[in-house]
């Protein structure tokens, strides 16, 4: 994180600090004598930014207090913040009455615990990770400068000196989890660690046909399937730490297949391992959902449907309120008939001539169904493009477009119609609303198009001309069709 605007942060107030009230609070003393007659900030981490939890007043004598009597701290990493490039962290688990001395010329050769065992094996800790890697950043500069680094030899020598920083690591996190058993700080050191990838270039014979493919799968299988073996989903500490959101981006954006069905699948599956920690299950709920929800993968709003059913609209996530709900609830009712590989729904509509056409009855390898109106802006740009950019290119293959014109005013889309040569549409329209399309159809806006196969199943929408375009050209390949031109 930049700290030279964390100032800007800490402006979101006394946000995400604690999640319900004790019989005793928290009373955290600091002692600093360069801070007299200054203040002292008490911030907390929280989707990679950084929250202001409370001040302290440090008097002449260099000494202040944070202090609470009826609310804990959430557990979690804090920092204490002197300036925007001067601050450290610390560990705020259960015990919440300690007290701190620091010298802000040398905050981490200063700085002492008193009655917090936690926070002075989290500064130990902190040694040990820097140490570590110094330690791995002068073995890796070794190796780029020794000549021989590809010989079977030094590759063993320098990975067995990396091995050797990892078990130290190892055996310290060890310790620290044995020696504070269900603690904020073993819950994060535990987290920080990962799981070591086997070596599968020992199980695939050399002969094997695509070896480095079948060895990189065979990893990237381990790898998924261990991701979350360290963390530990009923302690809400994580939320409140600088890495835990970053290593859920990182799970969703390199381990998940972008498909709606996966993405829901393993959203579900972290978010019922953290039932019985309230604060978490609600944390990864909505960054599921969000995650979900803001996806630009064509589809990916199957997941947010999925999703909003088994948690919103069940009434699990009782912490949105009712006006978040009923919008949630109105954008799956316009959003679950047209998802990807459903079958659209049946339109009967009249045509400008008053004969009746209906969607299902369109013969053809694939149709673009075409929801427009005359005096929308975008649309008096693309739909004409709907004609020269697909209709003229894929006509002579079979293709179709299905135009519904969703205003009343005929006058105004016939002459839309005449003055473009829109002819080769089937147009229609549904001037008293009878099919419901505008629900079925999610219509909040035009021209919403979507591209449908043979049965008139859903296979792409709301993309632009030219997306369209490289669609149909690969799925006519797909089929067999031998295109020309195109």
């Amino acid at each position: 994180m930049n700290m030279k605007n964390l100032f800007l942060l800490l402006v979101c107030g006394l946000c995400f600090q604690s999640v319900g009230s004790f019989a005793q609070g928290y009373k955290i003393q600091v002692n600093i004598p360069q801070m007299s007659n200054k203040q002292v900030i008490l911030a907390n981490y929280f989707e990679g930014k950084v929250y202001a939890v409370d001040t302290a007043q440090i008097n002449s004598n260099g000494t202040g207090y944070f202090q609470k009597n009826n609310k804990k701290l959430a557990r979690g990493m804090y920092i204490l913040l002197f300036s925007p490039s001067n601050y450290f962290d610390i560990m705020i688990g259960d015990n919440q009455n300690f007290s701190i001395t620091t010298d802000t010329l040398q905050v981490i050769d200063k700085i002492r615990f008193e009655g917090s065992p936690e926070n002075t094996a989290f500064l130990g800790f902190q040694k040990v990770m820097t140490s570590a890697t110094q330690k791995s950043r002068q073995i890796k500069e070794a190796m780029e400068k020794d000549p021989a680094k590809t010989s079977p030899e030094a590759k063993k020598k320098y990975s067995a000196r990396f091995d050797q920083i990892d078990k130290e690591v190892r055996d310290h996190i060890a310790g620290l989890c044995k020696q504070f058993p269900n603690s904020a700080l073993a819950t994060f050191a535990n987290f920080t660690l990962s799981v070591p990838t086997p070596d599968f270039s020992k199980e695939i014979p050399e002969n094997t046909p695509n070896r480095d493919f079948e060895i990189q799968k065979k990893e990237y299988l381990f790898s998924k399937a261990h991701y979350w073996d360290n963390t530990n989903f009923q302690d809400s500490t994580l939320i409140r730490t600088p890495i835990f959101k970053s290593k859920l981006d990182e799970f969703f954006n390199t381990r998940v297949l972008m498909i709606p069905d996966s993405v829901y699948k393993e959203s579900v599956n972290i978010i019922e391992k953290s039932r019985g920690c309230k604060a978490m299950f609600r944390y990864l709920v909505s960054y599921c959902f969000n995650y979900a929800l803001s996806n630009k993968y064509m589809g990916m709003d199957a997941a947010f449907v999925y999703l909003a059913k088994k948690y919103y609209l069940t009434g699990e996530a009782d912490w949105v309120d009712k006006k978040t709900l009923e919008n949630i609830e109105r954008e799956v009712i316009l959003t679950q008939y047209n998802l990807i590989g459903l079958k659209a729904q049946e339109l009967k509509l009249p045509t400008m001539d008053g004969d009746w056409v209906s969607l299902y009855e369109t013969e053809a390898p694939f149709t673009l169904l075409l929801f427009w109106e005359a005096d929308c802006g975008h649309c008096k740009k693309q739909v004409p493009q709907v004609k020269t950019g697909l209709l003229d290119k894929f006509k002579p293959y079979g293709f179709k477009v299905f135009a519904v014109h969703t205003q009343n005013d005929k006058e105004k889309w016939e002459n839309f119609v005449t003055e473009h040569e829109l002819f080769d549409f089937i147009n229609c329209w549904d001037p008293q609303n009878q099919t419901n399309f505008r629900v079925y159809y999610h219509i909040d806006s035009t021209p919403v198009m979507y591209l449908l196969d043979k049965e008139k199943k859903i296979i792409a929408k709301k993309l632009d001309i030219e997306q369209f375009a490289d669609i149909l050209t690969k799925e006519y390949k797909r089929i067999g069709v031998e295109m020309k031109n195109v």
